[in-house]
């Protein structure tokens, strides 16, 4: 066991490959849990697993708590994972593809407002593809929560998320003709043409454009914000 600012770092001899996993040993307490996601210790990671939220083993694969993590980053680093687990971190798109590839999973959206309330969506089916498909987006099943489902069933469908590829500052897979959403949005994402949910836009003060519309237009007020996944 290791300290980090805001918390501790937990570890097991034999690291589970995600929350889930952490959860079935014995665990019920929120926190850093370091995971082994591809298996045989080939790249052991440190996450955020939440056992607390609708029965436990959620593994964090975004987390934001503050503005000081910049999540306009390029191609490679969101394919690689970046951030600092305690404050903000993207885990990856090559582990979420090989966590949700493996076997069904969910996933829930958390935002935590300033005043304590908190808003959510859990989605039943999500998965990724690997990066030959640009890490294309895939939900399915029901979806229920207080923020509305503004991922597969937006207000136009020009915002409509579901089987969009990833997009980054420096690679454009959206479907803007006259433009391009992560680089004038300031994030990746899986952009249609453009959002009406997107979580890893500038953090206040700078402007972040409709992070979850309508419920959530204005991010003056949010103090985290979360995806996480579990198998079904």
């Amino acid at each position: 066991m290791t300290s980090i600012e805001g918390g501790w770092i937990y570890y097991q001899i034999d690291p589970p490959q995600d929350c889930k996993g952490v959860k079935d040993s014995g665990v019920s307490t929120s926190g850093y849990y370091v995971i082994d996601p591809f298996g045989g210790r080939q790249r052991l990671i440190t996450v955020y697993c939440d056992m607390e939220t609708d029965n436990g083993g959620w593994t964090s694969i975004q987390r934001r708590l503050s503005g000081t993590m910049n999540f306009d980053k390029t191609w490679t680093e969101y394919k690689n994972g970046f951030g600092d687990p305690p404050n903000a971190y993207w885990i990856g798109n090559d582990v979420i593809h090989h966590l949700t590839n493996r076997q069904p999973h969910s996933m829930y959206v958390i935002f935590k407002l300033n005043n304590g309330n908190i808003l959510y969506q859990k989605y039943e089916g999500f998965f990724i593809g690997d990066e030959f498909t640009s890490y294309q987006l895939n939900l399915a099943g029901s979806n229920t929560g207080n923020l509305g489902d503004s991922m597969i069933n937006a207000g136009y469908s020009g915002a409509n998320l579901n089987g969009m590829p990833f997009s980054t500052v420096d690679r454009d897979n959206d479907q803007w003709k006259g433009g391009h959403c992560a680089a004038d949005y300031k994030g990746g994402w899986w952009f249609n043409n453009c959002h009406d949910a997107f979580l890893n836009g500038p953090w206040p003060p700078e402007y972040w454009h409709d992070p979850w519309e309508p419920t959530i237009s204005s991010v003056s007020n949010i103090a985290e914000v979360r995806m996480m996944i579990k198998p079904t």
